[in-house]
């Protein structure tokens, strides 16, 4: 484990990297209203499924895209953006990053567990278009790098808040691995977007039940209402991912194949062969065209009206260092999101699953941005979760109910900040408490 000297200078070295950029461009003007991203009514009639903020291409759109600034306070990085503008120009190579810091203070610990604990998320994600640039049907490269990792505390809040009790995540992608290249893929759309693919090393959770809140880099933190808990997903390794469009009203199929065996850094192609472990993905569902303005959800793709249904599959692991969370696993997954009028967005989910640590999940909630500051969104979501009782022993087979409110909050177009309130009732994995507070506050500077 590294010593927390060498995780602040890291730290150190990545915030001062950040603040570089986001500085030495000089001042500049503040960003304006929203834009219409499909203001082009021929264009965009299929939703892009498959380029979410957790992949490097949806991240990089929505961190580029016009935002407000509750206070109007000017962005300083124009004349970066220019920069940025000149290099995607001559080379074809579009690149950003974001730095990201997130607290969380936990009520009421088991012994030695920890009260509090910050974390860190470095990304830098670069983008090129390789074959038929400047079209809408060019093969596009993607590469994400990134470094994530506690700042001052033993554990950063993915590791903490299950510490505390919790059988979910409190914050589900704040971990820790060191910098290093976590995805890196290619991505085409054929046919005016009725076929979508993407294939290399990607991150599974940004296509499997995927839906518009599913970015706790953005929005809500607790995995209830990003990722479902019921799904034994991977996470960043081989897969190949594939989105048809048969018809003209919406309906689509989405298909993924994953390697079964997660590495943030590494690379599981080898494990694919050598033990063939996989996990199988097959989605149906419809999709309204979102031809709004910017659209609720800080996602790229506009999926704001979406029903769908995941089946999935994931073979036996009986190597994995943890064979007893590793049996064969299946389930199902539903989700429903829909908006109401241009500002306010509502969704259904529910998950059940066999072989897995959680069985049983439904959670509701909704998000709602001003008008004025079309970048700023208040969320609210509750959820309720039932352990696995041939995975896990007595007492922690309590069921879990989840709550949380969150306002997103843009200081500048490029500074984002949100407190973040949690209320746990009967945490699973603290059989001593019957309630769980967890307070966050979550900065994020993107260049």
């Amino acid at each position: 484990m590294r010593s927390a000297l060498a995780r602040w200078r890291r730290a150190a070295a990545i915030g001062a990297f950040t603040l570089t950029a986001a500085t030495a461009a000089g001042p500049g003007l503040a960003q304006g209203q929203a834009v219409d991203t499909l203001s082009d009514p021929d264009e965009g009639q299929y939703p892009l499924l498959l380029d979410g903020t957790l992949g490097g291409g949806g991240d990089l759109k929505e961190d580029e895209a016009p935002h407000s600034g509750l206070f109007r306070f000017p962005t300083i990085l124009d004349p970066w953006q220019g920069f940025k503008d000149d290099i995607r120009e001559t080379t074809g190579i579009t690149f950003g990053g974001s730095w990201g810091v997130l607290y969380q203070s936990y009520s009421d610990v088991p012994p030695g567990a920890q009260s509090d604990a910050v974390g860190q998320k470095f990304t830098l994600n670069l983008s090129r278009d390789m074959l038929r640039r400047g079209t809408p049907e060019a093969l596009a490269f993607d590469l994400v790098i990134e470094d994530r990792g506690p700042l001052g505390t033993d554990n950063p809040p993915l590791q903490a808040g299950i510490a505390a009790g919790s059988i979910v995540p409190t914050a589900a992608t704040w971990g820790d691995f060191d910098l290093g290249v976590t995805q890196a893929y290619i991505r085409q759309n054929l046919w005016g977007n009725k076929l979508q693919y993407t294939v290399g090393k990607i991150f599974a959770p940004n296509f499997i039940d995927a839906y518009p809140f599913f970015d706790d880099n953005r929005q809500f933190l607790n995995q209830s209402f990003s990722t479902s808990p019921t799904i034994a997903s991977p996470l960043r390794g081989a897969g190949a991912v594939a989105t048809v469009y048969p018809t003209d009203g919406g309906l689509y199929v989405l298909g993924g194949v994953y390697s079964a065996n997660s590495s943030d850094t590494g690379w599981t192609v080898d494990e694919v062969f050598d033990t063939g472990e996989l996990f199988y993905q097959l989605e149906v569902g419809w999709s309204a065209l979102a031809r709004s303005g910017v659209p609720i959800q800080a996602r790229g793709p506009m999926d704001s009206n979406n029903i769908h249904l995941t089946g999935w599959y994931k073979d036996a692991q009986p190597d994995a260092s943890n064979a007893t969370l590793r049996p064969q696993a299946r389930g199902l997954a539903f989700n429903a999101n829909m908006t109401v009028g241009a500002n306010l967005m509502w969704f259904v989910r529910a998950g059940l699953s066999e072989g897995w640590v959680n069985d049983r999940a439904i959670s509701v909630g909704f998000g709602w941005r001003p008008s004025e500051q079309y970048s700023d969104l208040f969320g609210l979501g509750l959820g309720w979760v039932r352990p696995n009782s041939e995975v896990l022993p007595e007492p922690f087979q309590r069921e879990q109910v989840n709550l949380e409110a969150f306002y997103r909050f843009h200081l500048t177009p490029n500074l984002a900040i949100t407190p973040d309130l949690q209320y746990i009732r009967d945490p699973s994995l603290n059989p001593g408490v019957d309630s769980l507070w967890v307070a966050g506050l979550r900065a994020r500077v993107t260049f």
